[in-house]
Order: structure tokens, then sequence, then C-alpha cells
């Protein structure tokens, strides 16, 4: 019977790797291995880059926007960015609202403010979730009616935005954090 390994590879030619060639190869696994390593640190740094942070307080969330995008001051909100490239009326915008902590549970509650804010307001979607450090959070998807202005022609403009609201401190208050998309 003829042995597996004499089928394949002729087992008297073979063999091992002396000391110094098993050392190069080994070398030269780490070295792959390290330049990936400082790579990956690399990407990691230069995508933390691709976004400024609006920081809440210390150890809370830090709510990221493009660096491009200009900021915008309303009294409506307490913090607005821009896509100053952003074609049309309405370029993409971020907002942040800070509000006192409602009573009612905050979806609710967000959810009545937004009704009563804004004309025309359809809700497309309401989801709580939780966010990654376990703290509840609300999902809020709806669409509402703009009048432009009429230097611009447009009678109505439809826009759809998306909220997310969530308990968080600030200035050393608990507060209800909003982000409009």
């Amino acid at each position: 019977m003829t042995r597996p390994d004499d089928l394949f590879v002729d087992a008297s030619a073979y063999h091992p790797p002396g000391k110094w060639e098993a050392r190069a190869g080994n070398l030269l696994v780490l070295v792959v291995a390290g330049l990936l390593l400082l790579g990956g640190w690399m990407f990691k740094d230069w995508m933390q880059d691709q976004f400024r942070y609006l920081a809440l307080a210390e150890g809370e969330i830090a709510i990221p926007y493009p660096p491009a995008w200009a900021l915008q001051s309303d009294p409506t909100v307490d913090f607005r960015v821009v896509d100053p490239t952003g074609p049309g009326l309405f370029p993409a915008r971020e907002e942040v609202r800070i509000l006192a902590l409602p009573e009612m549970p905050q979806p609710d509650a967000w959810t009545l403010q937004r009704v009563a804010a804004l004309d025309d307001y359809v809700e497309l979607s309401h989801k709580t979730l939780a966010l990654g450090d376990g703290r509840p959070a609300a999902l809020l998807e709806y669409a509402y009616a703009v009048k432009p202005p009429p230097d611009q022609g447009a009678s109505l403009v439809a826009v759809h935005a998306v909220d997310l609201a969530f308990p968080a401190r600030y200035e050393g208050e608990e507060k209800l954090v909003v982000v409009t998309l």
C-alpha cells in the first residue's frame, strides 16, 4: 500500500527549514502584522478627524457633525450646523435642542411639542430604543410643511426630519437633548 504522502510529495526531497530561515519567516509575519496594526491606528485617527464634536458635558455623549458644515445661529435651537454646499432651499442640517426634562415619558412629550410647533405635521415612525450606554431614547421620524420665503417662488415645501431624543447631563442638570437631522 502506498502512503498518502508519497502520492503527492516526494518525502525524501523535503528538508525542514533551517534555524535562520524559520526566524526570517517569523520576522516577516511580525513586520506585516505590525504594519497592519499601525495602518489601522492611523485610519482610526484619520476617521476621527473627519468629524467635529459637540460635547454636552464631561463623560456625556459627544454629538458629531462634519467639519465643513457652517455654524448658523438660530434663537429656536441651541446649536445648528448647515451644509453650505447643499442644494435647494433647505440644505442638510443638524440641530441640537437642550430642553428641560419633561414630566411625562420623553417620547410622548417630544412628539406633542413637535405637533404644536410644526405645520402639517405627519408622524412617519416612532421608536423607543436604547443608546450604546443603555440610556433610553426616542427616535421620531416625521414630515411637515414649510412656506419658503416669497422670493423663492414655491408655495409649500415638504420637509422630512428625524429626531433622536435622550436624557443627558448638561451644565450639572439632567436635560432632554434632541438631535434633529
